[in-house]
């Protein structure tokens, strides 16, 4: 939540510093149908309809899929700044998630630090749920995990990896590139 408002935050400051829309002229995001088709991937795998039928075991080489789709769309469009460091942030997330075959390790005690007993609650009744695995000596690439949070901006706040900081930042600066006035 607290990524979305920063976003929305960043993209209203470019706005307003900018006096409108007329940066974008002229600019070019390459593939961004590929968002959508990994985004749509996730969204048919990450609900409980599909976690409860009988090809849930697929959900870790879906959502593979559906990175390397992402993937894909950050690489067509390194030409931005804030892409390269997207895709960095990305790439890091993609490692720790193929490391633990398709799952991305969560730290239970932050995920209890900032209220998210429900997700606790799965994680330990099932062990993995959706992308998500317990963080454990057995996970591989732990530091990369997501294991970060700030209490102190909970509800807003989630339990987040280097990789989505990263991620966030290169977004940020990307909008930035994309709707600034060329001189």
């Amino acid at each position: 939540m607290i990524e979305i408002i920063i976003i929305v935050f960043i993209f209203l400051l470019v706005i307003i510093v900018n006096k409108g829309f007329s940066g974008i002229k002229d600019k070019e995001v390459r593939a961004i149908y590929l968002i959508f088709v990994g985004f749509l991937i996730q969204l048919i795998i990450f609900n409980e309809k599909f976690s409860h039928s009988s090809l849930s075991f697929l959900t870790p080489a879906f959502y593979i899929i559906s990175l390397f789709v992402l993937l894909v769309f950050l690489i067509m469009n390194l030409y931005y700044k804030g892409m390269l460091i997207a895709a960095i942030g990305f790439s890091l997330n993609l490692v720790v998630i193929l490391a633990n075959k398709g799952f991305m390790p969560q730290d239970l005690s932050k995920l209890r630090l900032i209220g998210q007993y429900q997700k606790v609650k799965l994680l330990t009744e099932y062990g993995q749920f959706y992308n998500a695995t317990i963080m454990s000596p057995k996970t591989h690439l732990n530091f990369f995990a997501d294991r970060i949070t700030i209490p102190a901006l909970k509800p807003l706040i989630a339990v987040y990896s280097i990789g989505d900081l990263i991620i966030l930042t290169g977004i940020c600066i990307f909008i930035i590139e994309f709707f600034k006035k060329d001189t």
